[in-house]
């Protein structure tokens, strides 16, 4: 059932409202005045947006400490020239048309999602956090299988509900990040599910992987899930092409054997096949997140070494 809007009409909502309109002002926009300002807003976002900057440079000295700092800086204003791109993106998966979506898109490897759906043991897509996710979560209906697609729910009830109405899906259905059983459920059925468990996680399973070569707090849940219902276990990555014009996602052959029995190096062998599509365009991977916060009383990078859950009295 489709989301009340009209629920959403008080003052605190109006700032999304604002944002909501610009987004479908700016896909009215020529495409290329489009990729223009993605551009421009990036390199001026770069300029004003410090804590993100701080988050991503952080990031960028932890993974690449053999880089210069010029290097690293250069990444970063990429990265937030693609984060710009991501806005119009979505304003494409929300507002555009199907085949207005379908000629700037391409799915590589989908004969491995096929022989894996016929196998009628359900099919995890392994995904990561890229500046492309909207795009590349839409696309999947092309492949003519219904995908469900596992997300974290906005903490802004009115994105939530506008996120809900507007991506799209072909007989598939959103699964929040908890409800981990619905999941379960849909690949028992033989069902294909989009999950990107690269982000940081400190519940009481969690595993210390190392991710571009710095340990980070791990999400254990792809082999446990595959384990628990034999599904196949496939990687999937998105990638905008240089100029901006055109996006090609990969649907990599199944990881196997996956479950190993080994989680912790299961989940390293999916952090490698992340680290390899993140190597084919560095700027399109979310440095602005900050994946490598610690445990509570461990110097945490973000705050200069000072620990975490540490309060200066």
């Amino acid at each position: 059932m489709a989301d009340d809007l009209g629920a959403y009409r008080g003052p605190r909502y109006w700032p999304a409202w604002v944002g909501f309109g610009l987004m479908r002002l700016l896909h009215a926009l020529p495409a290329a005045l489009q990729r223009a300002l993605a551009h421009g807003l990036g390199r001026l976002a770069w300029l004003v947006a410090r804590r993100e900057r701080r988050t991503t440079l952080t990031n960028l000295r932890l993974t690449h400490p053999a880089w210069t700092e010029a290097e690293r800086r250069a990444l970063g204003r990429q990265h937030f020239v693609s984060l710009a791109f991501g806005v119009f993106e979505t304003g494409l998966v929300w507002f555009g048309r199907s085949t207005q979506l379908a000629s700037v898109t391409r799915i590589d490897g989908r004969e491995h999602l096929d022989a894996a759906v016929a196998r009628g043991k359900g099919v995890m897509l392994l995904g990561g956090h890229f500046t492309t996710n909207e795009i590349a979560a839409a696309v999947l209906p092309q492949t003519g299988h219904p995908v469900s697609i596992m997300y974290k729910p906005p903490k802004n009830a009115l994105l939530h509900a506008l996120s809900r109405r507007y991506r799209s899906g072909l007989g598939g259905t959103m699964i929040p990040a908890d409800r981990l059983i619905d999941m379960i459920s849909t690949l028992k059925k033989g069902g294909v599910v989009l999950y990107a468990p690269d982000q940081r996680y400190d519940l009481r399973d969690r595993l210390t992987v190392p991710l571009f070569g710095v340990p980070a707090l791990s999400n254990p849940g792809a082999p446990v899930v595959a384990k628990y219902t034999g599904c196949a276990v496939l990687p999937y990555f998105p990638r905008r092409s240089a100029d901006g014009k055109q996006y090609v996602m990969s649907i990599g052959a199944p990881l196997a054997p996956f479950p190993s029995g080994d989680v912790a190096a299961d989940v390293g062998r999916y952090f490698a096949a992340l680290e390899a599509a993140v190597a084919l365009a560095p700027e399109q991977y979310l440095w602005s997140y900050k994946r490598y916060r610690p445990d509570d009383g461990e110097p945490d990078p973000y705050r200069r070494g000072v620990a975490r859950g540490y309060t200066p009295s």
